[in-house]
Parts: C-alpha cells; sequence; structure tokens
C-alpha cells in the first residue's frame, strides 16, 4: 500500500460524518484554531431530498450562493456518491434566488440616464488619467528600485500592452455603473446580483477571433475556449465572485467595519495574529508547497495600476516614513498603516507600506457594475508560466525545431536568460531567466520547477520529433505543449488535490481523475477564478513556506547549506552551480513543509523581497489588503456560504487568540478572509480547514467542468482530445517522474514515489529512477499512423 493510501485510509476513519455540513471535524481546538463543530447547522425538521424537485441539482452549498438570499428555498439532498449533504440548487453559480429572477422586472434606466452616464464616465477618466500623468513628474510617486517594493511591483505588473486599454475600459464602465447609482437608476440590489445587463457600458471590449473549426490546441491567451461564451477564462478577463462584493460604496471602495468604522490595518492584524512559529507538516514536504505556488501562478496573477510608461506607483514618502500627502497620492494608491510603535517597522521609523491597487478588467459583454479586477494569466491550468499567455511572449521564449529556449550551462539546459534587470545580482556570471510570467526568479525553489517543466517540454518535443519525422516544426511545439499540459493537470488532480482536500471534499466535487473520458463538461460553467480563490484560499501557501531551504549532500547524507528564503529571491544564480538542482529537488522531497495555520514565517512577514535593505514587506498585511481591494466579504459570510454557522464571540476560540482577534477586530463579523481561513483545523485527510476546503474545491471543480479542452475531455468536447490509449499513458505520468526525467543526474539518483509525501516517510523511501514504481509514459502512442 502507498504512502499517500495508508493516510487518507488512516483520515478517512477519523472523519465524523454531520447532518448537514458537508464535512464534520473532530471536536477541539488547535493551536488557537475554532472548532468547526461548535455551531454546525442541524436541520430538525427537513428531510434531504432523494430527487431534487423542479429539475434542480444537488451541490455542495458553496456551489449554490443562492442558498443564503432570503427569499430562497433550497432543500437539503444527498451529494451523489457520498455521505455528504448539499442542497437542491435551481440557480446555478448565480447569486439571486429563484423567486428575485421571476419578480424581477425590466430595468428602468431610461435613455438619457445612459447617455448621461457615458458622458460623465468619459469625462471622469479623462481627469483621472491627466492627473496622473501630472504625477508621474513627481520623482516621489515612482517606486525607487532599491526598495521592497520594486521587487514586489516586478511580480505583480504585465509588460503585455493591452492590459492597460482595457483597464481605463473597465474604469469606464465602473464610473458609468457609479453615475447610474448616484441617479439612482441601479439599486445597491441590482449592483450586488449584477442586474446590470441592460445598461451597456461606454467601452466593450473586442471580441477575440477564433478559428471555424476549432483549433486543435487551447490559445495561448485562453480565449475560444468556450464557443458561446469566448472570453471566459482569457488573460486580462475579470476575477468572478462566489459571493457579491463588500465594497463600501458597492461599486469600488474597499470594505469597511461592520460597525461603520475603518477596518484596522493590515500591519496591525498582522503583527497581532500572523506569527512565526514552527508547526512541520508530519506528512506533506516542501515539494508540495512549492507546486501548488506554481500552480497559483499559473492560474492568477492581478495586474496592478503602474504610471507613466509602466513605472511603479509609490504611495509612501521616502523608504517608507509617512504616507505620501493626498495631493501626491496617485488614485490606486491602498497603502498599509505601520503603528510607531511596531515592533519591527518602528525601528526603521516605517509608519507606511505601499500598496497599489489591481486593475479593473471589463466585463465582455460590455456590461456596467461593480469593480472586477484583471487576471494577467489564462484562467485555466495550461503552464501559461512556461508558454506565456500572448503571441509575444511566446515568441519570446520559442527556440527552433520545436523546442523552448534554453540557456545551455555547461551542457545542462537552464531555462533562456532575460534582459529585464529584475534579478538583484546582476555581475558577470550571473543568472537571470526568462520565464512566461514575471516568477520564475521569485524564489529559487520555483525556479527549479520552471527548469523541470521547460526541460519536459524540450524531452517531448524531441521524442516527437524522432517518431513523426514528417511533422514540421509549428507541428512538432504544438503537441509537445499540449501533451505536457496534460501531464501538468493530470498532476494537479490526481496527486496534488487529494492531499490538499481531502478524500470527502475530492469525491463530493467530483475531482478525482475518470477512469476513460471525462463526463463532466458543461458549457454553462464559467472557469474564471474566483476573487475569494486568488486573495485568501489559495494563499493558504504562505502559511506552509518553511523559513530556510535544507540543501542536502547526497554523496554524505549531510545538510550542505541551510538558505534563508529572502536571500534566493531574485537571486537565482546558485542554479549555476553544477550539483545544486539535484540537491534542491532532493531537500524539496524530505524537508516537511510547514502545517497550514495561522503563522507565517518571519521571511515572508519581515523580509519579503528585502534585496539589500535591513527590512522588506509583510506579505501577510499584503494578502489582507488585496482581499479588501477586491472586496471579499468578511469570513463570516463564508462560513455561512459552505454551510456552518457564523463566529459570533471571539471567545469560540482559544483563550490566547480571541485575545488576540479581540485586540484588533472589532466585530467576529469584520475578520478577514484569508484570517479566518488559516485559524480552522484541517479537514479530514487534507492540510486546509472546511470553509478553505470548499472554496478550492469548487474552483478546481468549475475549472474541470467549464475548460473545453480539460485534458480528460473526449472527442465530442475537446477538439484536441487524445486516444484511448494516448490518455491512459499520460494517467501514468507523476510528478516523480517528472522529475526522474528531467533532474541532471549528478547526485540525484532516486527519487521517492508520492513527489509531494516526506521521503523519510516509511512505504515512500526514494527508488532509482528506472523502477517500475515509478511509471513511465510510452511516447510511442503519439506517433501518428
Amino acid at each position: 500500500m502507498s504512502p499517500l493510501q495508508i493516510i487518507l485510509r488512516v483520515f478517512m476513519s477519523l472523519v465524523v460524518v454531520c447532518p448537514v455540513v458537508i464535512f464534520c471535524e473532530a471536536h477541539g481546538n488547535v493551536r488557537g484554531r475554532v472548532s468547526i463543530s461548535e455551531g454546525a447547522h442541524v436541520h430538525k425538521s427537513e428531510v434531504p431530498c432523494a430527487v431534487c424537485p423542479r429539475q434542480g441539482r444537488c451541490v455542495p452549498k458553496v456551489q449554490c450562493p443562492a442558498h443564503l438570499r432570503p427569499a430562497s428555498h433550497n432543500p437539503a439532498c444527498h451529494l451523489q456518491g457520498t455521505k455528504a449533504l448539499g442542497v437542491c440548487c435551481f440557480t446555478g453559480s448565480h447569486h439571486a434566488a429563484e423567486s428575485e429572477h421571476k419578480a424581477r422586472k425590466a430595468t428602468s434606466i431610461n435613455e438619457r440616464d445612459v447617455k448621461t452616464a457615458h458622458h460623465q464616465s468619459k469625462q471622469k477618466l479623462a481627469s483621472w488619467l491627466a492627473r496622473a500623468e501630472g504625477l508621474a513628474q513627481h520623482h516621489a510617486v515612482v517606486v525607487n528600485e532599491t526598495s521592497p517594493s520594486f521587487a514586489h511591483h516586478m511580480s505583480v505588473m504585465t509588460y503585455d500592452k493591452r492590459a492597460d486599454k482595457l483597464g481605463r475600459g473597465g474604469l469606464l464602465n465602473l464610473f458609468a455603473a457609479q453615475e447610474l447609482k448616484a441617479r439612482q437608476a441601479l439599486s445597491d440590489d441590482e449592483l450586488a446580483l449584477g442586474f446590470t445587463e441592460h445598461t451597456d457600458g461606454p467601452f466593450c471590449p473586442p471580441p477575440p477571433t477564433c478559428s471555424n473549426p476549432p483549433s486543435r490546441y487551447r490559445s495561448i491567451g485562453g480565449d475560444c475556449n468556450n464557443p458561446k461564451n469566448p472570453s471566459w477564462g482569457a488573460v486580462h478577463s475579470g476575477y468572478e465572485r462566489l459571493l457579491p462584493p463588500d465594497y463600501s460604496d458597492g461599486t469600488w471602495a474597499m470594505r469597511a467595519s461592520s460597525t461603520g468604522l475603518p477596518l484596522p490595518s493590515p500591519r496591525l492584524v498582522s503583527n497581532a495574529l500572523i506569527l512565526d512559529a514552527p508547526h512541520p507538516s508530519p506528512t506533506h514536504n516542501l515539494m508540495f508547497m512549492q507546486f501548488g505556488q506554481f500552480i497559483a501562478h499559473d492560474t492568477t496573477s492581478g495586474v496592478v495600476f503602474t504610471i507613466g510608461n509602466g513605472s511603479a506607483i509609490s504611495c509612501c514618502s521616502g523608504d517608507g516614513e509617512q504616507f505620501l500627502p493626498p495631493e501626491l497620492q496617485h488614485w490606486a494608491c491602498a497603502p498599509i498603516a505601520a503603528a510607531p510603535e511596531d515592533d519591527f517597522y518602528g525601528q526603521f521609523r516605517h509608519q507606511c507600506l505601499n500598496m497599489v491597487r489591481t486593475q479593473l478588467a471589463p466585463s465582455s459583454d460590455c456590461s456596467v457594475g461593480y469593480a472586477k479586477q484583471m487576471n494577467g494569466v489564462t484562467h485555466f491550468p495550461d503552464l501559461s508560466h512556461i508558454y506565456g499567455s500572448s503571441d509575444e511572449r511566446l515568441a519570446i521564449l520559442r527556440g527552433s525545431g520545436g523546442l523552448l529556449k534554453t540557456f545551455n550551462d555547461y551542457g545542462r539546459e537552464l531555462p533562456p536568460l532575460t534582459e529585464r534587470k529584475e534579478c538583484l545580482t546582476l555581475k558577470e556570471g550571473a543568472a537571470c531567466f526568462e520565464s512566461g510570467d514575471n516568477h520564475g526568479n521569485q524564489i529559487i525553489s520555483l525556479t527549479v520547477l520552471h527548469t523541470l517543466w521547460t526541460r519536459e517540454h524540450n524531452r517531448i518535443a524531441r521524442a516527437l520529433a524522432r517518431l513523426n519525422p514528417m511533422w514540421d516544426e509549428e507541428r512538432i511545439f504544438m503537441e509537445a505543449r499540449r501533451i505536457a499540459q496534460a501531464e501538468f493537470q493530470n498532476i494537479i488532480y490526481s496527486e496534488w488535490l487529494p492531499l490538499l482536500l481531502g478524500p470527502q471534499a475530492v469525491q463530493a466535487f467530483g475531482l478525482l481523475p475518470s477512469p476513460g473520458y471525462s463526463s463532466l463538461y458543461d458549457p454553462h460553467v464559467n472557469p474564471a477564478l474566483s476573487a475569494e480563490f486568488a486573495t485568501a484560499a489559495m494563499r493558504f501557501g504562505h502559511s506552509v513556506v518553511d523559513g530556510k531551504i535544507m540543501i542536502p549532500s547526497t554523496s554524505t547524507g549531510t545538510i550542505y547549506e541551510s538558505i534563508s528564503i529572502p536571500e534566493v529571491m531574485f537571486q537565482p544564480a546558485r542554479m549555476r552551480l553544477k550539483p545544486f538542482f539535484d540537491r534542491l529537488i532532493a531537500g524539496l522531497s524530505w524537508q516537511p513543509m510547514q502545517s497550514v495555520d495561522p503563522f507565517v514565517t518571519e521571511g515572508l512577514t519581515r523580509y519579503l523581497f528585502h534585496g539589500g535593505n535591513p527590512f522588506g514587506l509583510d506579505l501577510a498585511s499584503i494578502n489582507i489588503q488585496r482581499g479588501r481591494d477586491y472586496g471579499v466579504r468578511p469570513y463570516n459570510a463564508y462560513r455561512r456560504l459552505v454551510g456552518l454557522e457564523p463566529i459570533v464571540d471571539f471567545n469560540q476560540f482559544t483563550p490566547n487568540t480571541a485575545q488576540r482577534l479581540g485586540s484588533v477586530y472589532q466585530s467576529p463579523d469584520d475578520i478577514d478572509l484569508w484570517v479566518g481561513g488559516l485559524l480552522e483545523e484541517a479537514v479530514g485527510g487534507g492540510v486546509v480547514g472546511v470553509t478553505f476546503s470548499n472554496i478550492l474545491a469548487d474552483q478546481f471543480s468549475k475549472i474541470k467542468r467549464g475548460d473545453r479542452y480539460f485534458y480528460e475531455n473526449g472527442p465530442d468536447v475537446n477538439p484536441g482530445a487524445f486516444s484511448p490509449y494516448q490518455l491512459a499513458e499520460i494517467k501514468k505520468v507523476t510528478l516523480a517522474r517528472i522529475i526522474c526525467d528531467n533532474r541532471d543526474g549528478i547526485e540525484l539518483l532516486a527519487q521517492p514515489p508520492n513527489a509531494f509525501i516526506r521521503a523519510d516517510l516509511p512505504g515512500n523511501e526514494p527508488v532509482p529512477c528506472d523502477s517500475s514504481v515509478i511509471p513511465a509514459m510510452d511516447l510511442s502512442r503519439f506517433r501518428d499512423i
């Protein structure tokens, strides 16, 4: 029995099935967490439906947000194939209940209101842009390139010129909505529920041009996936919502406290609650953490506003001593206040942590409404950080013969060198690598995965060229890309997600791979990422980062080097040391990740991107502020969404946590989603709590059901479907095989079969890479006959 099977069997024996909530856990608080079983819903009179009435679908509660609306009635029901209960849903992922749709009358907006809104919107945008152009002349408004904020900017900016034009369009439509709201032509409820489909915006994004018949290959920008909604999931499209946003003005102003007062500063929350304490995972290794970041970067990258010709906006004076005066603050500024007595930033007299808001995306149907933030990459897991999300970026990355470009480092393939000055070490011989996004150099363990997948593409391409000598290099490249993308998706769904979410969630949400072709594709499902996924749930990974990376010497069995993670952020030059690549992979395999809890290493909360400075950024503060930037509702709203009672008293937590929560938040209804999610005890067999588990499972379900090019879809759905024999070969591939096929082989000669489980656990000991325990894909199945 494999280590994974052993772990899942043990956890399944501990799971307590509860009458109504999707997942229930054993009683008790751990390290300040709230007991999920406390206050869970209990239905006393309603018997779950065997079959939903009125053609409703039985779904987990998180997939039917309308069940929270007062007018809704969603009977409980049994989720197919599980003991868990869901609700009968009649509205899909729409926020409005069925009765509200029926009762809603035609829009009362008249033509004059619309024309006035258009005119005011264009005037307002012109005024804002003129002010920004004037501010660009002040050096204080542009971030110093030696500042930690500049490195952060490099991670959240885009070089794609289309983003600025679309971002301005997003502002135009937002301003039009604000004008209509001011004229009482749109109500707060209509805005929240998206009832603005008849109010044409002043800006309409150009529709993508899709081929007919459809292409065999998914597009580089993610468009044309859904024939009827070709912009769904595409680069520069907006994040969607599990729940309507909580903007204090209903459109874009950041959330206020439930008491009406301002929310506490994110730094105050971080300093009080997000501490540094080691709690190593007993089962999961650092490769699990690193692969999670790799998935996140492939699917989500909020694009922040810039100034002038793409420069980073500064909202603070000096190195952060004070906020810039109002007359010099850009309208996209959302700086974070640090108290003068802050036990870290106070010693540097820092009272301002720089933060810039995310660009907005216009709706593909040209409608006006509340702000939706722009995703700078495709929403699909398609290795966009290897191939890019635009034709321009792909052209930079492609080599000859169907290969990706590489840097030949004395016979070893590394990602190609970049001309961008984003790495901190620029001396002779130092390496700084190109990638499909702006993250490849962010931390050296991430650079390892970029290297593995670049090599994997080229390994496949060379094999295909030998098998199919009649193919041209375009066919070789696109087929290799198609296969590598399928391998990546298979690893996510067959290996990574079960360990993240636990067996109940992957079963309830239909996430496990099918025996053959999948039958789950639904053209009505929008695969776009939710704001809650991007700003909170998927950021669970910041809690599992270890402050140090251990580099073993596999020949001696000792620790060769212990590296503090801030020292290898935008400093990937160690990749040129010949044995380092193998050693780091081995280290990621056996070193435990940290557990998901309200503890984050100081390397991320004090020294993030510090460079040559004695201080860096606070990633916890950034996470909290980013959630507010996106209008994400407080934690309690999502407890209700997934079927839990809200927290009504801080004393539902352990005394120490209750005291710290009460010292910063005025009410339990103010707790930020990211903070609350980290306070929950993990679900059985998984690593995250019930709220995050539901949000994550829902998102990966939408990606699977809403992606026509998903690797398991057959020829009736997927224009580039694999044959049954090819699909069977792809499903053999594990991350362990990717590592074995693309290692340097200098010191790494064996690999644990489960790449995400600690190599020191019994049953997961490393085996030789040519062992049948790590099966290999037979690429001869891809010979064109």
